[in-house]
């Protein structure tokens, strides 16, 4: 992981978008498992709100070979957190390192 040399305002903001955001709900059913969790589309639109309130952005993107990196920044003091994390694809073609990062 590699951080800003500070991040006070990033702390305080998280601490501030993990009260605002308070539960996911599951909306979505694992047949399989006979479980529920929470679908990718639920969590967005239950974060969004709470992250703008916070001053919080996020962003991620493939790096390297087989690597996703997520950058957490804080908009206001320009904080932010960065990790990485290597995927093994289960074939090493485009269609399984798409399939690795999704």
């Amino acid at each position: 992981m590699n951080k800003s040399e500070s991040i006070k305002a990033l702390a305080t903001a998280l601490q501030l978008f993990q009260v605002k955001v308070g539960k996911i709900k599951k909306d979505a059913k694992n047949p399989f498992f006979k479980s529920t969790y929470a679908s990718l589309s639920n969590i967005l639109e239950s974060i969004d709100a709470p992250l703008i309130e916070s001053g919080l952005v996020f962003s991620q993107f493939p790096s390297d070979e087989n690597g996703l990196t997520t950058i957490l920044m804080h908009a206001e003091s320009g904080e932010w957190m960065e990790c990485k994390y290597d995927m093994k694809p289960a074939k090493n073609d485009p269609q399984g390192i798409g399939s690795a990062i999704t």
